[in-house]
């Protein structure tokens, strides 16, 4: 078996870790960057390719049509911006890839490619964006929109939305800075190009004026669980954060997004799928038993948060569904993967059934030693024929250590993982295996 890739995803975003919750890592001031500093840094010390910073753009107020639980319990508020903190994780790192999310729905794109150029630049090569389109009308209305654009429509959109991007950082050629003291040439101006972009959503002019960064054009993430997502992937992503319930979900999923890159032309080895694990380490098989056995009441206990995040993403109040009556047909113009969910249980569920079902997480709730952790891991990279996956979990000092400390060394010592990054740049890292 060849090494597979291993990212972060901060599923969270740039908010308190873990509040209320056993190990909440007290000692950061949770305003300040300081955690997501120095957990970089430990996620660096044991080569992990990426992090990958998630992002909201609104309070919510979906679950019982108000603000209250989720402001009341931190629950997905509050939310600092990803793009300020990634100077600081670059500054504090010299390997790690750092993925920044913004949305394409509602950043203007000349917007948008100078932030991303100027943090290529300032990262000598290591930054990426996490395209995402947006689910919320809570979001959409923070930018001037009645409710959220419909669906399929924002992946359109999306499309259009890169090829914007790609135009505007290609408008300067590698060369085209000088800095010719002696003949007074610091850009030779026949290497910068306008644009001249018009399509059916987006018009710029462009050039930018922040010249060609480190990697050209910076690596493209994208989330996609719909058909309209996975095709989405399939043509801009290079890196796919990717989510399925167990082993053959996860093989058919990468099927179908290198299926759709061989649709449009490109390599699908170009393209990295990487599945999100939320993996729980422990000392002894007994313990793990132990945990699994208990995880059915944990669901219970955090039953409203499921229920306020599902909303929230969503667009669906589900305080208003009777937990024990079945849930019937669910449609939403909100995140897509939420509908496959609920359609492995059937119409016949109730929501109390989906909701605290200790098995309901598939795959990706691995428990158990380094070793039993490790083993399920090169497993389920043999039968998929996979590129790895995405960690997906608070930034609590004891999870991370658990990851950084226990699990890695066991998946190096496999020869399953890096031991050290053998290029510059985010995208050569990637591409390496």
């Amino acid at each position: 078996m060849s090494e597979f890739h291993l990212g972060w995803f901060l599923g969270s975003g740039i908010t308190i870790q873990g509040w209320n919750e056993p190990d909440y890592p007290s000692q950061y001031d949770w305003t300040k960057p300081d955690i997501f500093r120095d957990t970089a840094k430990d996620l660096e010390d044991a080569c992990f390719d990426l992090l990958i910073l998630e992002d909201t753009s609104a309070v919510p107020y979906t679950y019982e049509g108000k603000m209250d639980f989720y402001l009341q319990h931190a629950a997905m508020t509050p939310k600092f911006d990803p793009v300020m903190v990634a100077p600081y994780i670059t500054e504090a790192t010299n390997s790690l890839g750092l993925a920044v999310t913004m949305t394409s729905t509602f950043y203007p794109p000349w917007l948008l490619a100078r932030s991303m150029a100027t943090m290529d630049h300032y990262s000598d090569g290591r930054i990426a964006w996490n395209v995402v389109t947006a689910t919320s009308d809570a979001a959409a209305q923070n930018y001037g929109y009645d409710k959220q654009i419909e669906h399929d429509l924002r992946y359109d959109m999306a499309d259009e939305y890169i090829d914007v991007c790609n135009a505007l950082w290609d408008a300067w050629e590698p060369d085209a800075v000088k800095m010719d003291g002696e003949n007074g040439v610091f850009i030779d101006p026949s290497k910068v190009k306008a644009v001249n972009f018009e399509g059916d959503h987006y018009k710029v002019r462009g050039p930018l004026n922040v010249p060609r960064g480190p990697q050209g054009r910076p690596v493209i993430v994208a989330p996609g669980g719909s058909p309209r997502g996975r095709k989405f992937s399939g043509r801009n992503a290079e890196v796919v954060l990717a989510q399925a319930h167990g082993v053959a979900d996860m093989k058919k999923y990468r099927e179908d997004v290198r299926a759709h890159a061989i649709e449009f032309g490109r390599d699908p080895d170009s393209m990295k799928v990487l599945f999100a694990i939320s993996p729980v380490v422990v000392d002894s098989k007994e313990e793990a038993e132990e945990y699994k056995a208990g995880f059915g009441e944990l669901r219970k206990k955090r039953l409203k948060h499921s229920l306020a995040a599902m909303s929230f993403l969503s667009g669906i109040d589900f305080s208003k569904f009777d937990l024990d009556e079945p849930v019937g047909e669910i449609k939403t113009n909100g995140m897509q993967t939420m509908l496959q969910m609920f359609a492995r249980y059937g119409p016949q569920a109730t929501l109390r059934e989906i909701m605290t079902d200790p098995e309901s997480s598939g795959f990706g709730a691995m428990v158990g030693t380094p070793d039993m952790i490790a083993s399920q891991m090169e497993e389920a990279m043999q039968e998929i024929g996979g590129d790895g996956f995405l960690v997906s979990g608070h930034f609590k000092p004891s999870f991370v250590k658990k990851i950084t400390e226990g699990l890695v060394p066991t998946l190096q010592k496999r020869g399953l993982m890096r031991k050290e990054y053998g290029h510059k740049t985010l995208r050569e890292n990637l591409m390496a295996f």
